[in-house]
């Protein structure tokens, strides 16, 4: 099922029990796509796990933006990352999100609630399919230090997307060619400098 990674039947276990449980709550919180409902192993999985290998100290302080369904956090979590946070804002969301962590036995935090409000820094923020570039680096504002490291998951218009980043905010840029996807790539930003978040609402 995952078989470009080597994943513990374990794993594979928890993972089916999370496909469970997004089956049965698709119909009353649209999840993800209908459209990926027949291939949610590659689709969700899959593109989500591929991260686990960018993670190089699984006891990193994780936090993921716009978790929705819980893609990558929540599988990130799952494969062994130790201190994984998934943010999210919608209540509903959230609920399914400690009913994953419950059912799956593995234990991640969820905040509910805007990305300012989380008051501590991140070592490395996640981020799937949630805002362009720009947006997602004006959200990490509240996460951000010298050493924090961002891992997107990116589809096809990842090269406009940097190109509309403002010059005035300095990143070392790294695009790895993604799993899943001919188009898709993990973006990892390092080293990021935001000289002034009101710098994203001038352009």
């Amino acid at each position: 099922m995952l078989s470009p990674l080597n994943v513990s039947r374990e794993t594979i276990k928890k993972l089916k029990i999370y496909e469970a449980l997004l089956l049965k709550w698709q119909p009353h919180l649209n999840l993800v796509s209908k459209s990926t409902l027949n291939d949610i192993w590659n689709r969700h999985f899959l593109d989500s796990a591929q991260l686990f290998k960018e993670i190089s100290d699984k006891d990193s302080m994780i936090c993921d933006l716009g978790s929705g369904a819980g893609f990558p956090g929540a599988v990130l979590a799952i494969m062994g990352c130790s201190n994984v946070t998934l943010i999210e804002r919608d209540r509903k969301k959230c609920s399914f999100l400690r009913n994953v962590s419950r059912e799956t036995n593995v234990n991640f935090s969820v905040f509910e609630g805007d990305v300012k409000e989380f008051p501590h820094k991140a070592d490395i923020i996640t981020s799937r399919a949630l805002a362009p570039l720009k947006n997602l680096l004006d959200l990490t504002c509240p996460l951000l230090k010298p050493t924090t490291v961002c891992l997107f998951l990116k589809g096809c218009n990842i090269d406009s997307e940097l190109e509309d980043i403002p010059s005035k905010i300095k990143i070392e840029v790294f695009k790895k060619k993604s799993l899943t996807s001919e188009e898709g790539c993990i973006l990892t930003l390092k080293s990021i400098k935001l000289p002034d978040t009101d710098i994203f609402r001038e352009i």
